[in-house]
C-alpha cells in the first residue's frame, strides 16, 4: 500500500493555524462580552450589608493610619502640611495624647460589637431605600454598591471568556 492510497488519506478538514486562532480569540471575546452582563445582576441584601461594613471599617482604618502618621511626625517635630490638614479636618491639635484618644475612639466605632451591630442594622434597614434611590446613599454605601457591581462585572467577564474559549476548543475538535 502506498501512502497516496485512499486508505491513508484522512477524511479530515484542515484549518490554517491563523483561522483557528481567530476563532478562539473571537469566541473568547464574545464570551467575555456576554459575561459582562453580570454587572446587571441584582445585589443581595447580605452582600451589601457585609460590603458596606467592610468599606466603613477600611475608612476608619485609613483615618487611624493618617493620624498615626501625624503623631509620628509630631514626635520628630516635622509636621507636614498634609498631616496638618488631616488634624485640622478632624478638629485636633498637634497633641499626641489627643490624637491617641481619637484613634482609640475611631477603632471602637468599628470593633465594638454593639457599634458593629448598629452599623449592620442601619445598612440592612435602608437597603431597599438605597437600591431604589441611589442619591440617598452616603459615600460608604455608594462605594459598597459600586464595588459589588464591578466584582460581578469582572467575574462575569472572566467566566464568560473562559467558557467562550472552552466552547471554541470543543467545536474545533473532530
Amino acid at each position: 500500500m502506498s501512502v497516496n492510497s485512499p486508505q491513508f488519506a484522512p477524511n479530515m478538514m484542515y484549518y490554517s493555524p491563523s483561522a483557528v486562532k481567530k476563532r478562539k480569540a473571537g469566541a473568547t471575546i464574545f464570551g467575555g462580552l456576554l459575561g459582562m452582563t453580570a454587572y446587571y445582576l441584582p445585589v443581595t441584601k447580605d452582600e451589601f450589608v457585609n460590603k458596606a461594613f467592610k468599606v466603613t471599617k477600611a475608612e476608619a482604618n485609613s483615618k487611624i493610619l493618617s493620624l498615626t502618621k501625624a503623631a509620628k511626625e509630631i514626635e520628630k517635630n516635622s509636621l507636614s502640611t498634609e498631616s496638618k490638614m488631616v488634624l485640622q479636618e478632624m478638629g485636633l491639635n498637634a497633641d499626641i495624647k489627643e490624637i491617641t484618644k481619637r484613634c482609640i475612639d475611631i477603632d471602637a466605632t468599628v470593633s465594638n460589637p454593639q457599634n458593629v451591630s448598629t452599623y449592620k442594622t442601619y445598612f440592612n434597614d435602608n437597603f431597599k431605600i438605597f437600591k431604589k434611590n441611589p442619591h440617598l446613599m452616603d459615600n460608604n454605601c455608594a462605594d459598597a454598591f459600586k464595588s459589588l457591581k464591578w466584582n460581578k462585572f469582572k467575574w462575569g467577564m472572566g467566566i464568560g471568556a473562559a467558557l467562550g474559549l472552552a466552547f471554541s476548543l470543543m467545536s474545533s475538535r473532530d
